[in-house]
């Protein structure tokens, strides 16, 4: 066994590299990912949670609301 201290923004880290990882390489990754953040959790203070934002979507801007917008001024 070996041990490593890491500081709190650097398990967050970890975890985001490890959500990362499953997101590119889905199930091959899955399973040794969820055991290192189950490690990471056990001896972390607080949930770790990655700490960027889910992607959306943003929708399209309709080119026709704006003319008609314009023709009603």
């Amino acid at each position: 066994m070996k041990t490593i201290e890491f500081t709190d923004n650097e398990l967050q880290i970890l975890i985001q590299l490890l959500d990362i990882s499953v997101k590119a390489q889905g199930l091959n990754v899955a399973e040794a990912a969820i055991i290192l953040a189950k490690k990471v959790t056990a001896v972390s203070n607080e949930p770790v949670e990655p700490l960027f934002a889910e992607p959306t979507l943003v929708p399209a801007e309709d080119s026709s609301e704006d003319s008609s917008e314009e023709d009603s001024e």
